[in-house]
């Protein structure tokens, strides 16, 4: 029996060995998201650590297992789940933000869409296979790998177009394992690669006009 099999069934020794090999990656990731957010303000930087965010995805990681697609690998799988933990964690602290703001007398808010529900959870399985190769005719990857460049808030640059961004020049995941992690149809992700790339070689020119000043 694989140890995936074994871990379907129960086996939390089998689930570990398989989660250890890419500990080191969930913890860079989640430090690099958390700097993030703390940078455009969504959260405090007290208020969750690296260490607790990659924890929050491991437990998560073990409850869902039996969601896990087929055809997605370990890695981007628990990348993606990571990604989905924290957006979820950013939401709740922004509707908490927003409620303590509002006034006792105002009608209460709808409950919100985010909440753990399936839809939230669920995962994309591609139809398609599409290529990278496929969205540009040369390697528009020269000056976007550096780490540091998504540490920070980038004006025009969504949440979602920089964590495609990510996965493709940081985790280097193809297109359908971008997909499937995110939740999202391959042509959509090429959208937001295209997108994301624009803004931010639009911003390492403004970068360097700058410093020649």
């Amino acid at each position: 029996m694989s140890l995936w099999q074994a871990s379907l069934h129960g086996d939390r020794d089998a689930f570990q060995r398989l989660l250890n090999p890419h500990l080191e990656e969930l913890l860079a990731a989640a430090g690099r998201d958390l700097r993030y957010h703390c940078a455009i303000g969504d959260i405090r930087q007290d208020e969750i650590s690296a260490e607790e965010l990659v924890g929050e995805t491991l437990l998560r990681a073990w409850r869902d297992r039996h969601r896990r697609p087929h055809s997605l690998d370990i890695r981007p799988w628990l990348l993606g789940l990571q990604f989905r933990v924290l957006t979820r964690i950013v939401r709740q602290e922004l509707l908490r933000r927003d409620l303590a703001s509002v006034s006792l007398e105002a009608p209460a808010p709808a409950e919100p869409i985010y909440d753990d529900d399936e839809s939230f959870w669920e995962w994309y399985q591609p139809d398609e296979t599409l290529r990278w190769e496929d969205i540009v005719a040369v390697d528009a990857t020269a000056g976007v790998e550096e780490p540091e460049l998504f540490d920070r808030g980038v004006p025009g640059l969504s949440p979602l177009a920089r964590q495609v961004l990510i996965f493709r020049h940081v985790h280097r995941f193809t297109v359908g394992e971008v997909a499937s992690s995110l939740g999202l149809p391959s042509r959509r992700v090429s959208e937001l690669w295209l997108e994301g790339h624009a803004v931010l070689v639009g911003t390492k020119r403004d970068d360097r006009g700058a410093n020649s000043d």
